[in-house]
């Protein structure tokens, strides 16, 4: 079968391995349709890993948004059958170690996540034909676009950003940052009962997709500081703030307009020197920080939302390549032009 192989950095290519084949009663395979470019994998593309921590030590077949039709199961599979279409949760906890046993399954010591290349072997992914999962990273859908179900995995790290930012029913939220996860969690946060959702980039393009996903109210804040001075008096103007830039800035930003004993989502991940440099908004008005990470118990809900079309994740669809270009789709997928790129198996 066809699959698309980093081998190093910048040397990704689309070429023929060994097709997969179940080797566990609770495993399913699947014929990938569509898959989604994530952040990470734009970095295992331009860098070779993510940071030192993780590197890429043999070929290995990135991607962990998508979705596809199941071509057979296991012998002790339920639930799932040959014909359903099915979206993927990356994350497979081995239910066994400390974490696991106490339900933050996020937390895994022994996690394996779809195209990754923190344990060696690698955890293969799904940019290829045909992907094995286990049972429990797959969820039945009906009646999805292929390119709707690639949504789910980023949509569930949404989710979970405004599941850690605690009860929003009826509250001012604010998003900072209008990519592809800023959206999703703007779009996540008036799907859960937010009143208004406002969302600040420095981009133009980017937060009228966010107005499109579902934003109250937009704000370019290099263009207009003198609104972001203004949400910052009176010791802050929002309730609830969820940070999606990952970048330190940005975060300090948003401390200032974020109330007293507000809390503060922590989604975006900060890059060797892009972390926040001035906590004393944080300090001095009980903020309550919470960190992101992955997701588990939201993949369910945002399937749910996906498919009763409570959240529609298209406006930010920018292109889609056949998975034979896929060097041309990780090119598109680096611009700044663009906001999410899938590849698509025809």
């Amino acid at each position: 079968m066809k699959a698309c192989v980093l081998h190093k950095k910048g040397d990704i290519r689309y070429e023929d391995i060994p097709a997969p084949e179940i080797k566990d009663p609770h495993e399913v395979k699947v014929k990938m349709l569509a898959a989604g470019i994530c952040g990470s994998d734009q970095h295992y593309y331009t860098e070779g890993g993510i940071g030192t921590a993780i590197v890429v030590r043999e070929p290995i077949v990135i991607g962990h948004e998508g979705c596809g039709i199941v071509e057979e199961v296991g012998s002790a599979v339920t639930g799932i059958k040959a014909g359903d279409m099915v979206v993927m949760r990356p994350a497979r906890p081995c239910f066994h170690c400390y974490y696991c046993e106490h339900h933050m399954y996020t937390y895994c010591e022994n996690m394996q996540h779809l195209g990754s290349a923190a344990l060696f072997p690698h955890t293969q992914g799904l940019f290829a034909e045909e992907i094995v999962v286990h049972e429990v990273q797959c969820r039945v859908v009906k009646n999805m676009k292929p390119e709707v179900g690639a949504f789910a995995e980023p949509l569930g790290i949404a989710y979970n950003g405004v599941h850690k930012a605690g009860d929003i029913m009826g509250k001012n939220l604010l998003v900072m940052g209008a990519g592809p996860i800023g959206c999703l969690c703007a779009a996540a946060a008036k799907a859960c009962g937010a009143d208004r959702v406002t969302v600040v980039d420095i981009r133009s393009k980017p937060l009228d997709i966010a107005l499109e996903m579902g934003a109250d109210c937009v704000c370019n804040s290099k263009e207009n500081p003198e609104q972001i001075e203004k949400w910052c008096e009176h010791k802050g103007a929002f309730d609830t703030v969820i940070e999606a830039t990952g970048n330190g800035f940005a975060a300090v930003q948003a401390m200032k307009m974020l109330r007293p004993e507000g809390v503060f989502s922590q989604v975006g991940m900060y890059g060797l020197g892009h972390e926040p440099k001035d906590l004393g908004a944080f300090t001095t008005k009980g903020i309550k920080w919470n960190s992101v990470f992955r997701f588990y118990d939201e993949f369910g809900p945002c399937v749910n939302a996906l498919e009763r079309g409570l959240v529609n994740p298209l406006p930010l669809l920018s292109a889609s390549f056949p998975a034979s270009e896929i060097n041309e789709a990780m090119q598109a997928a680096l611009s700044p032009e663009t906001a999410k790129v899938q590849i698509r198996f025809d």
